[in-house]
């Protein structure tokens, strides 16, 4: 079992080298959140509070996301190996032995991404609590961050459950999935959602609904020493929408795919027919595609549209607001946003062979080299577009949260929906994903199809 693990790690090193990564950036960002609780506890006092209460904020938007990404990427580092599980069985390997190894390397490599994610924590955790305190009033100052036992910890364990989760339903399916079936079918065809995925959708939503029930509560009954505290909450909106809606991404994300690019008739042109066709059959891949960019850009968007909201409120009723500073955007959204453009990119890094095949049978079929690229960049904007609008949904609620939770305080608040720098987002994101699809495409091409058809 050892050796056919590592062979395997060995052989088809492309589909598991971006968890490597995407773990060890996930590793980062809990990393540096768990360096600010353990910072906070070892000061103690009003300072360690103040850190503390900014580490439980950095903790809930790293941890959202290094959910959503790197259970995605888990995931389909397992479903593009379907087809070489499926020649295990053939070979004699169980099918409960089948899922063991898949387990098993999803483990190790999720270990190894939680290794490098923590060492970059103790090299830059200091760095970040200096952006995150220098200047800031209440006289925290800027201690030495603390990356101990409980650090490690967090990181680890976080890392580890999310691939760990991640991975467990792919690994499930590639040892039931009948061998002939797999490699005929390179993709998994069904996309419901199982019980307990229903039921984390349902507890995430009640959990939401009653969160919000007992902040207006509170809010009713606030001393003016509780109402900064409980107006500081309202940043954590954003993170627990983008929460509600990738839990429920497998019923979600095609069914919104389909539908607006269903506007565009298929006849528009033979590249948007293929780019569509393929982004709604490789529905694992698109949803890997989708989740990191959906959720940085719902997260960023939703944060600035809680500081317009609040600010507009604010000044209306004649109080001072700052605004956000780019520290402190840096510091809460750092690590998600970087989680956000590596995960694209390493979807499509990791999709590449599966992409080399399909490519080469349409240029055997007569595909032209226009049309191929055209497709490759289509495709990916259909995943950029739908990253977007799903963000859209998140920033929407946010705004009309945010107001009806500021109401008791600010009774003309009106929301504000600031969308610059989700578009900035949105656009770097494309340039991206765009940049990472065409490079092996234009590399492909030199080779013959023969070759493109023989990659195993």
């Amino acid at each position: 079992m050892i050796r056919l693990l590592v062979g395997e790690l060995r052989a088809d090193w492309r589909s598991w080298a971006g968890l490597v990564l995407v773990a060890a950036v996930a590793g980062l960002a809990i990393g540096v959140g768990g360096s600010f609780l353990e910072t906070g506890i070892a000061v103690g006092g009003r300072m360690g509070a103040g850190i503390s209460g900014v580490s439980s904020m950095i903790l809930v938007f790293s941890g959202v996301s290094a959910i959503a990404v790197t259970g995605a990427v888990a995931r389909l580092a397992v479903d593009l190996g379907r087809a070489g599980y499926a020649r295990w069985q053939l070979c004699g390997v169980t099918p409960f032995q089948t899922a063991a190894v898949v387990l098993g390397q999803a483990a190790v490599l999720s270990v190894l991404g939680a290794a490098s994610g923590l060492a970059a924590s103790t090299a830059l955790a200091s760095s970040v609590m200096r952006v995150a305190f220098d200047g800031a009033s209440g006289g925290y100052g800027s201690p030495q961050a603390e990356v101990g036992g409980l650090t490690a910890i967090l990181v680890f364990g976080g890392v580890l459950s999310v691939a760990l989760l991640g991975a467990l339903p792919a690994a499930r399916r590639a040892g039931r999935t009948p061998p002939l079936d797999a490699l005929r079918d390179s993709e998994p065809r069904d996309t419901s959602m199982r019980w307990w995925r229903w039921g984390l959708l349902a507890i995430l939503v009640a959990g939401l609904l009653v969160a919000i029930r007992a902040w207006m509560s509170s809010a009713a009954d606030a001393t003016p020493d509780d109402r900064s505290t409980l107006i500081s909450q309202t940043p954590l909106i954003a993170p627990l929408l983008t929460a509600v809606i990738v839990a429920g991404g497998p019923v979600l994300y095609g069914p919104l795919l389909r539908a607006w690019t269903a506007l565009v008739p298929a006849r528009a042109s033979s590249a948007w027919f293929l780019a569509r066709h393929q982004a709604r059959y490789h529905l694992g891949r698109s949803t890997a595609s989708v989740t990191p960019l959906f959720t940085g850009t719902a997260m960023l968007g939703g944060l600035y549209t809680v500081a317009a909201t609040w600010g507009a409120a604010a000044r209306a009723a004649g109080e001072p607001f700052e605004g956000l500073k780019l520290g402190q955007v840096v510091v809460l959204l750092g690590g998600p946003l970087l989680l956000a453009g590596i995960g694209a990119a390493v979807v499509v890094f990791m999709s590449n062979r599966t992409q080399a095949r399909e490519q080469a049978l349409l240029a055997a079929g007569g595909a032209t080299t226009s049309v191929i690229v055209c497709a490759a960049v289509l495709q990916a904007l259909i995943h950029v577009l739908t990253a977007a609008l799903l963000s859209v949904v998140v920033i929407a609620v946010t705004g009309a949260l945010t107001t009806a939770m500021l109401h008791p305080f600010y009774p003309h608040v009106v929301p504000q929906f600031d969308l610059g720098t989700s578009v900035v987002l949105v656009g770097a994101g494309a340039m991206l994903t765009i940049t990472a699809a065409l490079l092996p495409v234009v590399t492909r091409l030199r080779a013959s199809v023969a070759e493109g058809l023989s990659a195993v």
